[in-house]
């Protein structure tokens, strides 16, 4: 004891700072390794060594936005069951869908969501944030119908307005005969239904042609750095925010944050003094809100700050997710000239018997058969949300692939992996075939339980069918009156921060002959 004693203590700090620290460290390193690598409970999942030692191989990729490229390589290197976290594993199995995302005694969310809730907005999460189920439940009671297809109905007369602009700045575009960026100007109009759906007007991206408020641009910081966020170990977040202070483009993402927090309080004080004389008459969404506020607010614990919580959700996600997915559309129909063809002569035949008329309208526009078949398999193809939304394993553990994964783990599947499944979608599911969802209704069903893109279980997107709406109306009636050609033939660029955003769209658009 005495020479221990001489060893450890009988040396100066210096010695102690120099020696001893780096040697402990490094054994404490070492030892974890072989224990994560050969005893820890999830040492069987298979798997490259840097994540199943540390989170930082996720911070990594979802910083570097390839997450899901990279997991697909992985899952054909290692198997359907792959290990991306020292605690965290994810599947690649559509039939394991219905197990973590039930219906009923649905999974626990894990703090993966917490960053995604600002702080200061409101005194309890909103419906994506929520990790309490009952609460959730309860929540979604309440406004769930605010946001059903028979509410969004209501605002398609305001929306066919936006519609309407589109066309003239394509029309304007025609003109010049010149590239511009059609991306982006699909994301503007996206911006401009959530206002009108959302506040009752639009922002005003596509009247004057502006990010108004740099909307977009803030997203696009954000949604990157809360990303990162999301996989960060909870207890490490602080300090990632500290150092963010410190890095210029860390700390704009930060502000982009506030930035989007400020409008979202703002576009509501504005929408509910719009609304004050005539709630409950306006369709906008923002009104039906209130007037659950005023009517029952108090017994259903929904108040004034909920809404701005919700509207925040809608400016965050709500244009960004939609354009993502018309992006998509237009982009495979380009790349495929025969699918392009064929879904126009549909489109036009409608118009012609008369199903179709201009502005276009939902419902006719998504009962045409090869065009909703088109829009099915581009959100197939390239789902906008393509990172995994993760659960806690409950308390009786569970098996995935054969392997018994123990209480307390997380488990989840990414949508960009598991919509790429050759024994669902067939060993053309990487390519872009709408043909495929025409086959039969049996096929058609089976391919749709193993869709995530709008969420499952009890947890499916409320916003769906604003987006919708919105993908049918402007598909259509771009189909109808332009032809549009990429100005290149460069593939678009992706970066994944949870939306899969994509870049480079740039295309020349001319009016056709009707």
């Amino acid at each position: 004891m005495a020479v221990l004693s001489d060893v450890l203590f009988g040396v100066s700090l210096k010695t102690w700072l120099a020696l001893y620290v780096p040697t402990f460290t490094l054994l404490y390193y070492v030892s974890w390794a072989v224990y994560a690598r050969t005893v820890h409970p999830l040492a069987k999942v298979p798997g490259p060594f840097w994540p199943s030692i540390s989170r930082t191989w996720l911070m990594y990729h979802h910083h570097k936005g390839d997450i899901e490229i990279v997991e697909r390589a992985l899952h054909t290197k290692y198997g359907p069951l792959l290990r991306i976290a020292p605690d965290e594993v994810v599947c690649a199995k559509p039939e394991y869908l219905p197990h973590i995302y039930p219906t009923t005694k649905p999974l626990q969310k894990t703090d993966w969501y917490h960053p995604w809730r600002p702080q200061g907005l409101d005194s309890q999460p909103d419906l994506f944030t929520q990790t309490d189920e009952k609460a959730h439940s309860a929540y979604r009671k309440v406004v769930g119908g605010v946001y059903s297809f028979s509410s969004i109905a209501k605002n398609e007369a305001n929306m066919d307005e936006i519609l309407s602009l589109f066309m003239d700045r394509l029309n304007n575009f025609a003109d010049k005969g010149e590239p511009f960026d059609f991306g982006m100007w699909l994301e503007m109009y996206s911006f401009d239904n959530v206002g009108v759906a959302l506040f009752g007007q639009a922002f005003g991206f596509l009247k004057d042609s502006v990010d108004y408020r740099n909307y977009i641009h803030s997203v696009h910081l954000a949604m990157p750095f809360l990303t990162l966020l999301t996989v960060t170990p909870s207890y490490t977040r602080p300090f990632l925010l500290l150092v963010a202070v410190c890095i210029p483009r860390l700390l704009k993402a930060v502000l982009a944050v506030e930035d989007i927090k400020k409008s979202a309080i703002l576009e509501t004080q504005a929408a509910m003094e719009r609304s004050v004389e005539v709630t409950g008459k306006r369709p906008d969404l923002m009104s039906q809100l209130l007037a659950i506020v005023q009517d029952k607010g108090d017994k259903v614990n929904y108040t004034h700050k909920d809404i701005t919580s919700d509207m925040w959700v809608g400016i965050m996600a709500g244009a960004d997710s939609t354009s993502i997915t018309m992006r998509s559309i237009f982009y495979f129909l380009m790349k495929n000239p025969a699918k392009l063809v064929k879904v126009r002569a549909e489109v036009d035949e409608a118009f012609e018997k008369g199903a179709l008329s201009s502005p276009v309208q939902y419902g006719p526009a998504s009962s045409l058969p090869y065009l909703n078949a088109v829009v099915r398999e581009a959100v197939r193809l390239f789902p906008a949300f393509a990172v995994s939304q993760p659960r806690y394993v409950p308390h009786h553990g569970m098996e995935l692939c054969g392997t018994f994964i123990p209480a307390g783990y997380t488990v989840g599947l990414n949508p960009a992996i598991i919509q790429h499944d050759r024994s669902v979608f067939g060993e053309d599911a990487l390519q872009f075939v709408p043909e495929r969802w025409l086959e039969s209704e049996e096929r058609s069903r089976l391919m749709d339980k193993a869709i995530l893109a709008w969420g499952a279980g009890t947890r499916t997107c409320v916003g769906r069918p604003l987006a919708l709406t919105q993908v049918y109306k402007v598909t259509a009636e771009t189909l109808r009156r332009f032809d549009i050609n990429m100005a290149n033939d460069q593939p678009w660029k992706i970066h994944n921060a949870s939306f899969n955003v994509q870049t480079g769209v740039i295309c020349y658009v001319t009016q056709r002959l009707l």
